[in-house]
């Protein structure tokens, strides 16, 4: 059965830190020191994560920039118009302010992850004027929640479609997701005006998969160009950069964070992982063999060195999971064996890490 990322989320991954795993008695070098200011480096987390001591540890060392999982995605904290369950992300949120390491916020609009009431009423699907001011609803309510805590949004996720089965989309490549349907392609211009307006000094991304592809690096270039014709606000691109072990090429990684500089945006590497397998979507990679796992330092290596050589684009670069118990990739997009990150199911370093690290110690 195939599963999708909102159905992913739902299962009981990585809750818990298997069974004898814990940090060995000398802990490894920390990446976020060895890489610093020079490129600011993060982790996706859950609060069940920082509920246990040892993983906790594990994170304030080897992290020093953290977003939410899942934790504030509209599905997790809404309980129905203007009600709330802000339990877990301001577990997360609470533990970086005690570290002092920033957060992102991720994401306040998704067609994945969403919260189906603000859609439906007692009459069906919800006319637009309605959409459109839970929406506003919505945004000012949580960004004015975490205002001054988290200094970076990921205000629109995933609304371009391109070069893939069955997409449906409107002319642009925009997905025909139930926002674009009902609201229009203006939604996006709507999410990132209320969330200005809700936290005017926090840091607004537009955020995409496959954000190398040379259409949507087009069409994120059209829709930065709109909003601010428009009076809008647009601070920056977050590139996912989910990668298998043989894609996307280097060269058109450098060429969309090239291009996306050109229109004076800031960018951060969001979602950084890379698969075993040559795709992110494959499954004939069974275990991690000592060649798999050499092959996947090299290519972290190639793409930190990458990044480190456009640090004065790329400000910010965070990893989709702490290690790899906890990857998305272990149920997405069915249930299969993957190990993607950079330390293992026992929270022990990989040949990437050792990669990263020395990249990151090259360029001191």
């Amino acid at each position: 059965m195939l599963l999708s990322r909102r159905q992913f989320a739902a299962l009981p991954l990585g809750l818990a830190l298997p069974a004898g795993a814990r940090l060995a008695a000398t802990e490894p070098a920390s990446l976020a020191q060895a890489l610093g200011k020079r490129l600011p480096f993060g982790a996706a987390v859950t609060a069940a994560q920082l509920r246990d001591p040892a993983v906790a540890a594990f994170i304030a060392h080897q992290f020093g920039m953290l977003v939410a999982e899942n934790a504030m995605k509209q599905e997790s904290l809404s309980r129905g118009e203007g009600r709330y369950d802000f339990a877990d992300a301001d577990a997360i949120v609470d533990f970086a302010r005690q570290r002092s390491m920033p957060v992102r916020g991720h994401a306040l609009v998704w067609h994945h992850q969403a919260a189906n009431w603000m859609f439906t009423d007692g009459a069906g699907e919800v006319s637009r004027a309605t959409l459109v001011a839970r929406l506003e609803r919505y945004i000012a309510d949580v960004v004015g929640h975490f205002r001054g805590r988290v200094f970076a949004w990921d205000v629109v996720n995933e609304a371009f479609q391109f070069d893939e089965p069955d997409a449906q989309t409107d002319a642009a490549g925009m997905r025909m997701s139930t926002w674009r349907r009902i609201i229009g392609p203006e939604f996006i211009a709507i999410a990132f005006r209320a969330a200005a307006k809700a936290d005017p000094d926090a840091l607004l991304f537009y955020n995409d998969y496959e954000s190398q592809n040379p259409k949507k690096v087009a069409a994120m270039r059209g829709l930065v160009r709109d909003l601010r014709a428009d009076g809008v606000r647009i601070d920056g691109i977050g590139h996912q950069m989910h990668c298998g072990r043989v894609w996307p090429k280097l060269a058109d990684v450098a060429d969309a964070i090239d291009a996306l500089a050109a229109e004076g945006l800031r960018q951060h590497v969001t979602e950084l992982d890379i698969a075993l397998n040559d795709t992110l979507t494959g499954s004939a990679v069974q275990a991690a063999t000592p060649e798999l796992l050499q092959a996947q330092a090299q290519r972290y290596a190639e793409l930190v060195n990458l990044l480190l050589s456009r640090r004065d684009k790329v400000s910010a670069l965070l990893v989709w999971g702490i290690a790899d118990a906890y990857s998305w990739l272990l149920g997405w997009p069915q249930p299969r064996f993957e190990a993607p990150l950079l330390f293992d199911t026992r929270l022990q370093p990989k040949p990437a890490y050792h990669a990263v690290l020395a990249a990151a110690r090259a360029a001191q």
